[in-house]
């Protein structure tokens, strides 16, 4: 690789391993992939992203035949990120790219997501193309760096926590969820303060919040996927399905069958309708 660069990787339904000298963004856009490095494993889907250092082994599988990722390559010589470095002043393999992370996106980067995706997919030249994907890269690096500076400096800000940090940290783990301890120590608390901001912040449990933001995941696969319950159950990390149904009736009042027979229904109203 001789430049930065945002390209679009289809991965189908291929699965492998990679490893390489460079620092690496993956971003979901289409479809799912299932992909596992030193500090755990995750499903990479639109809104989802992953972070990976230099020489960071990771294995991925792709789960339809729709599976498409961004991915953004990074050059270390590079002398548009050394000018991002030296205006913001940060080392990016320091910061950015210290540790393999999985990272929740806001919002307001998921349109750009797949704005950057289309604009990739539309140049009709190598210049153009090469041009298209460097400047689309630098941005997203831009972005995540500010993304984490931000998560970092909201954590110490009024003892609050960051709800993006936590997420990803759930997320980074949702096969094996964190118990309080494995969430104080990858946010530099003590149990005690853990529990006290949780409280305050959010006015549950540490462990209620990680079981509601499992949950959560569990309902837009039920919704927007064909996975079965037993695979949603076992990547949740629970012990077999009557105990996933009981956690998801008793938090989210209604059965994992029932959500995901109401989803359809749904989506044959507006098929019908149109």
């Amino acid at each position: 690789m001789h430049q930065t660069q945002a390209r679009c990787n289809p991965i189908a339904r291929r699965s492998g391993e990679h490893l390489h000298a460079h620092p690496q963004l993956m971003l979901g856009w289409r479809g799912t992939m299932d992909y596992e490095f030193s500090r755990g494993g995750e499903h990479l889907v639109l809104g989802q992203a992953a972070i990976l250092p230099p020489n960071e082994p990771h294995l991925y599988l792709g789960r339809g035949d729709d599976c498409e990722v961004l991915v953004i390559d990074l050059d270390a010589e590079d002398p548009c990120l050394a000018a991002l470095e030296r205006s913001c002043a940060l080392d990016l393999r320091e910061s950015l790219f210290a540790t393999p992370r999985s990272v929740s996106l806001p919002p307001s980067l998921i349109p750009m997501v797949e704005l950057a995706a289309g604009q990739v997919k539309l140049a009709h030249t190598c210049e153009q193309r090469a041009l298209v994907s460097h400047q689309l890269a630098v941005l997203f690096v831009s972005q995540f760096s500010q993304l984490l500076m931000q998560s970092d400096l909201e954590t110490l800000k009024n003892g609050r926590l960051c709800v993006t940090t936590i997420d990803a940290v759930i997320d980074e783990r949702l096969a094996l969820p964190p118990d309080n301890q494995a969430l104080a120590d990858a946010i530099h608390l003590g149990q005690s303060q853990l529990h006290v901001l949780f409280q305050r912040q959010f006015g549950i449990t540490p462990q209620q919040y990680v079981m509601r933001r499992r949950l959560s995941w569990a309902c837009h696969w039920l919704r927007h996927t064909r996975r079965s319950i037993s695979e949603i159950a076992l990547d949740l990390g629970f012990s077999d399905v009557s105990s996933f149904s009981r956690a998801y009736r008793r938090h989210r009042g209604i059965a994992p069958s029932e959500e995901r027979k109401v989803a359809n229904r749904k989506v044959s109203l507006c098929g019908s309708q149109s």
